[in-house]
């Protein structure tokens, strides 16, 4: 008797708390998604060479050395004289954060999609083929925490930033 008595006070004190109350702004600090659009992130191009600034993996294939960019694509270095690279191009492969290079063919990720590229000649690669949506889409952040929910529909989540959020819906 004593439990149902204080379950119905409990639910009577729940019941009292206004509308406004329930549905009040709460700020708390956590990540949002920073979107790009699918066709910009799809856009694969060979560019002048450009100095590293968050380099990743390294292959050697003959004479020529690939470091990963972290987030933006391959620098291409030739190695012939290994005390001396001198770069060669840079392959923009946007949102990319890991390679691997067997034969004359690199693979790479480009977003949610697997891509092929022959590098048999580095002055002038080729996209061989694309596997679309061969990775799962980032729906949550690596860290921790709470976070604003992603959205497909606004494109591509290319990273999260850590600001105040209002109401976030999504945890982890």
């Amino acid at each position: 008797m004593k439990k149902l008595y204080f379950l119905t006070i409990i639910a009577l004190l729940n019941s009292c708390i206004s509308d406004n109350e329930k549905t009040a702004d709460v700020k708390v600090m956590g990540y949002r998604p920073i979107y790009t659009d699918y066709a910009s992130i799809r856009k694969i191009e060979l560019q002048k060479s450009r100095g590293l600034s968050r380099p990743g993996k390294i292959y050697t294939k003959g004479k020529y050395l690939y470091i990963n960019e972290l987030g933006e694509g391959i620098h291409i270095f030739d190695n012939s004289d290994k005390t001396n690279p001198k770069p060669v191009a840079f392959l923009a492969i946007p949102v990319n954060k890991d390679i691997s290079i067997k034969n004359n063919i690199l693979y790479a990720d480009n977003g949610d999609d697997l891509i092929t590229i022959d590098i048999s000649d580095p002055n002038s690669v080729k996209v061989l083929k694309r596997i679309e949506k061969a990775f799962p889409y980032p729906s949550y952040p690596n860290e921790r925490g709470k976070f604003e929910c992603a959205d497909p529909n606004k494109g591509y989540v290319k990273a999260w930033e850590y600001v105040e959020l209002t109401n976030p819906k999504c945890f982890r």
